[in-house]
């Protein structure tokens, strides 16, 4: 009897382990989610969500919390779909756009910066916690599904060779254009005697 309440309790374990919520869902409405992210407070500082970015915070009315981050030198938007799985269960997908001037071959790293900052910013927002740089570092997003942005080093690098190529290719052909182009005008010269009258006799 004891063994088989055991494996009972083995099994039943196993099957509350496989309902678990994945990371990027909660147990609210989708009208809760909606509410709290979008009354969310995201502080313009060097350890806010979007560092000193001005946000305003917009939403659809039911489905979509919209975060506009503005700088001078640097624009982000970041939207929160919100998904109902349940009464009582909603599923957040988070997709940001925009970048910041300079970013040239990190601007990947810099996407997924900035997106998993997002990503604490909504968890801590949903769990009713304060915002916590630490875990905006990637510790809070590292399980939530990607958005198909390579954010990685190695990207970063490749990127950057093939726009030095890329440069390295168009300078080539620009001075390649402008020797042909060299090559092909017509000699100038200068005829002395066009338009003058011819000497008189002595």
């Amino acid at each position: 009897m004891k063994r088989a309440r055991l494996i009972l309790g083995v099994a039943l374990a196993g099957l509350l382990a496989g309902c678990a919520a994945e990371p990027d869902e909660y147990p609210l409405s989708r009208k809760q989610a909606y509410d709290k992210l979008l009354s969310a407070r995201i502080e313009s500082s060097g350890d806010g969500p979007f560092f000193r970015l001005r946000t305003t915070i917009t939403g659809n009315g039911g489905s979509e919390v919209t975060y506009d981050a503005l700088g001078d030198m640097a624009h982000r938007i970041c939207h929160m779909h919100l998904t109902e799985l349940e009464p009582e269960r909603t599923k957040v997908k988070v997709t940001c756009e925009g970048g910041g001037a300079g970013e040239g071959a990190a601007a990947g790293m810099a996407h997924n910066m900035i997106r998993n900052r997002v990503i604490e910013l909504v968890d801590a927002t949903l769990k009713d916690r304060p915002f916590d740089p630490e875990l905006a570092g990637g510790a809070t997003a590292y399980r939530w599904p990607g958005d198909g942005v390579d954010g990685s080093f190695a990207g970063a690098a490749g990127k950057a060779l093939k726009q030095d190529a890329e440069m390295h290719r168009d300078m080539a052909e620009a001075e390649q254009a402008a020797r042909e182009s060299q090559a092909e005008a017509p000699g100038e010269y200068v005829d002395s005697g066009a338009g003058l009258d011819p000497a008189p006799e002595q």
